[in-house]
């Protein structure tokens, strides 16, 4: 399908540029990557089942806040007017799951992805929480294909780093009474993270990337595009004690394949794997951010 050229030109104006996934070479085995400008390549694998389910139970299980990151967003929200609902890098259905108990039995929902991996089990986790909808592999720098406010809900969990340039589609999508509900990442985070695995560049790398759309500058990012802006702060922490290495390692190695693929990782998890057997407990900044947004701008 053509694109439209109305789409076009607002991609050109938001500096949207398409962006061919290469190939690496990581671990022994060849994996997909986006380049995308100023920043380490992204490995598309790291978010394909089973290893990014895994590692989302990691993270529940050590997480010091008791509350799901997912419970935190939904709360106090009357999703009951949601029919079609968008899951904009949807991976497994990690955010799927927890909205569908809350809409209409017979709502909607699109996810899409680029990683063609997720399709079967994002179908799964839909079906099994009772909704219903489908899956759609695309890449996510270019433009959204659906007509203006189309959407009723956008969900957008862990993913407007990689393209903060999509907001002003992701706004024309949205119908007017809609809402877009975005998680995202406390820019600090990273500070822990690096100070552990001690890669050269590995904060400026996590800046890079996760400096794109933060805690600290999402609000900033979605007040052009929406009226509303609300901030809701999710402060966590993930704890991790001698006897749970192996769960330490497992999150560090997906950490690196995200932030610097191109890096043997053994010597970095090795050095952390002594780090906690020496000091018997680590403990890594988790904490995110919810922006709940509505009245787009755009139209």
């Amino acid at each position: 399908m053509e694109p439209d050229p109305k789409v076009a030109k607002r991609r050109r104006r938001a500096g949207i540029a398409n962006r061919r996934p290469s190939q690496i070479l990581l671990g022994g085995r060849r994996q997909r990557v986006i380049i995308i400008s100023g920043m380490a390549s992204l490995s598309l694998t790291a978010f394909e089942t089973p290893a990014h389910s895994k590692i989302s139970a990691i993270i529940r299980n050590r997480s010091t806040n008791p509350v799901d990151v997912r419970a935190a967003a939904l709360h106090g929200l009357q999703l009951g007017h949601a029919r079609i609902i968008l899951d904009v890098g949807c991976g497994f259905g990690f955010m799927t799951e927890a909205v569908v108990p809350r809409v209409r039995p017979d709502a909607q929902f699109v996810g899409v992805d680029a990683g063609a991996g997720n399709e079967q089990p994002y179908l799964a986790r839909l079906r099994a929480a009772g909704g219903q909808g489908r899956f759609v592999c695309r890449r996510l720098h270019a433009e959204l294909s659906w007509p203006d406010a189309h959407f009723d809900l956008v969900l957008a969990s862990y993913v407007l780093y990689f393209f903060p340039g999509l907001l002003p589609e992701v706004a024309r999508v949205l119908a007017p009474d809609g809402l877009l509900i975005a998680i995202t990442h406390a820019a600090h985070c990273g500070t822990s993270l690096a100070d552990l695995i001690d890669i050269p560049d590995l904060r400026a790398r996590w800046q890079a990337l996760i400096g794109r759309f933060s805690g600290d500058n999402g609000a900033a990012l979605l007040e052009p595009w929406f009226k509303i802006v609300e901030r809701v702060d999710y402060p966590n922490a993930l704890v991790f004690t001698s006897e749970q290495c192996d769960e330490l390692l497992a999150y560090l190695e997906f950490k690196l394949r995200l932030l610097a693929p191109e890096v043997l990782a053994s010597e970095a998890l090795a050095r952390a794997a002594r780090i906690l057997a020496a000091e018997g407990r680590i403990v890594l900044a988790k904490d995110d951010v919810v922006f709940r947004c509505r009245q787009p701008r755009c139209r």
